[in-house]
C-alpha cells in the first residue's frame, strides 16, 4: 500500500522528516521502518528524511516496504463482515472465539481467519486488532489492515465522539433505569486474571441503562446497555456482579443465584455483546456509526422470553 501527499508550495525549506511525522500523520517508528526499507520517495526519486523541500513535489510512502512480518498465521474460517475499505475491517466475532493467537492457543482465532481472508482478497495477511473481546463476548473487533491505520484507528477509538456499546442480560435490575458505576478494579492476584473492585485499582467507569426488565424462572432479569468510558479488563462483569446484578452466564464474576438461573436457560458464557461502535473513519475521515446483531441462540431465546 502507498500513500501520496501534495506537498504545498509554502512548504518550501522545510524537511522530508517533517511533512511524513506532521502532515502525512506516519508515526516515529514507521518512519523508520521507512527508512530502512527504502520506501520514500519524492517525485518518484528515493530520498532521505533529511531532504529539503522545495515545496510542490509528491511526496510517496510504500507502506507495504515498511509493514512488519504478521505473526497471525492465515487460516481459512468463517467470518460476519460488517464494514470494511482499503485500511479497516470490522467483524462480529462469535462468543467462544478468542481474539488473536496466544502461546496456549496460536490457531483458530479471529486474527487467523481475518489474516486467511486478507491474504485471499489482497494477496497479504497482515492484520491488527485494534481492540479486544473477552472469549465468550460476541461483537465487533475493529481491525487494521496495516500498522498505519491501526495508530490512526486507535487515535479515532480515543477521541470524545467515539463510542463502545454493549448488551448484556442480568440477573436483577439495577436501582436507576440508567446511571454510571464509577468504581475502581484492581486485579488483586498477578497470577490470577480476576479482577474485583477495590480503591487500590485504576480508574473505571461505565454507564448503563436499563432497556428492558421481564421474569425468567421465576426471577427478574434485565437487558442493559452499557457504554464504557474506559476500558479495563472484565470492567463490565466486574461492575455488574459488584452492582448485585451479575452477567448470566458468566463463569467467573456470579453468585449462586446467577450460576443456577444460567444452568436453567442454557445461558454459557457470558451473555454480554458488543452491539454498538461508533468513530471516525481513519481512511475516509466520516464518522461510522456500526452495529451488530447478536447471534447466540442462547441470549436471543433469553431475550425473547423476557417479551
Amino acid at each position: 500500500m502507498e500513500i501520496k501527499y501534495r506537498v504545498p508550495q509554502d512548504s518550501q525549506g522545510r524537511k522530508l522528516q517533517n511533512v511524513l511525522r506532521t502532515d502525512m500523520q506516519l508515526s516515529a517508528s514507521m518512519v523508520r521502518r521507512l527508512k530502512r526499507a527504502d520506501g520514500i520517495f519524492v517525485d518518484g526519486k528515493s530520498q532521505y528524511t533529511n531532504y529539503i523541500l522545495r515545496g510542490g513535489e509528491t511526496i510517496t510512502a510504500d507502506l507495504s516496504r515498511a509493514e512488519p512480518e504478521c505473526d497471525n498465521v492465515p487460516q481459512d474460517g468463517t467470518l460476519d463482515i460488517l464494514y470494511e475499505n482499503e485500511g479497516i475491517l470490522l467483524v462480529n466475532k462469535p462468543s467462544g472465539m478468542i481474539t488473536h493467537p496466544s502461546r496456549a492457543q496460536y490457531m483458530d482465532t479471529l486474527s487467523n481467519y481475518v489474516a486467511g481472508y486478507l491474504k485471499r482478497t489482497t494477496g497479504h495477511g497482515t492484520c491488527h486488532s485494534v481492540n479486544r473481546l473477552d472469549r465468550g463476548t460476541s461483537g465487533i473487533v475493529l481491525f487494521a489492515k496495516n500498522s498505519f491505520y491501526m495508530t490512526r484507528a486507535i487515535e479515532s477509538l480515543k477521541k470524545d465522539d467515539a463510542f463502545k456499546e454493549y448488551i448484556a442480560i442480568v440477573l436483577g435490575s439495577f436501582p436507576e433505569e440508567e446511571g454510571t458505576i464509577d468504581l475502581p478494579i484492581y486485579r488483586p492476584d498477578d497470577r490470577d486474571i480476576i479482577r474485583t473492585v477495590d480503591s487500590r485499582g485504576q480508574k473505571a467507569v461505565t454507564h448503563y441503562k436499563t432497556i428492558k426488565k421481564g421474569v425468567i424462572a421465576g426471577e427478574i432479569v434485565s437487558q442493559v446497555s452499557f457504554i464504557l468510558e474506559t476500558g479495563r479488563t472484565h470492567q463490565i462483569r466486574v461492575h455488574c456482579l459488584h452492582s448485585g446484578c451479575p452477567i448470566l452466564g458468566d463463569n467467573m464474576y456470579f453468585t449462586q443465584r446467577s450460576s443456577e438461573l444460567s444452568s436453567t436457560l442454557g445461558i454459557s458464557p457470558q451473555a454480554l455483546h458488543a452491539f454498538h461502535m461508533g468513530f471516525c473513519d481513519p481512511v475516509s475521515g466520516k464518522f461510522l456509526d456500526i452495529c451488530a446483531d447478536i447471534k447466540r441462540p442462547d441470549m436471543i431465546a433469553a431475550l425473547e422470553s423476557m417479551e
